[in-house]
């Protein structure tokens, strides 16, 4: 792999990107915090497969989506970020799921963060 150009057209812009792992059950409740949270977006993955302090948890069952994993991801700012970890917390105290945190890149800055919220 190459090293990109010096001179490229495509600037790489510093967000915060959020990863949350919870039952079904919970779908709504975050969706409801993201959409709160005045993110442009987000990505939904449903039937989620994984391993984790609760044991196994397979992705697709047949009759109840509540019980399966649902994954959300989302980037922002570092403010935004973390009014929804903020919000997200207090479900973590009471049930099972996870989130994470980490710092990325966009190019399309204007895709996820307003003109009023450019550094």
């Amino acid at each position: 792999m190459s090293d990109p150009s010096p001179h490229s057209d495509h600037t790489l812009h510093s967000v915060k990107k959020i990863e949350i792992i919870v039952r079904g059950e919970k779908e709504s409740f975050v969706r409801d915090l993201l959409d709160d949270s005045q993110i442009s977006g987000y990505t939904i993955h449903h039937n989620v497969t994984g391993r984790g302090e609760h044991g196994f948890h397979e992705g697709r069952l047949l009759f109840n989506d509540r019980d399966s994993l649902v994954m959300f991801l989302a980037v922002a700012d570092e403010e935004t970020i973390q009014s929804i970890v903020d919000g997200l917390t207090p479900l973590f105290e009471k049930s099972s799921g996870v989130m994470f945190v980490s710092d990325t890149s966009v190019v399309r800055l204007d895709k996820f963060i307003s003109e009023g919220e450019e550094a």
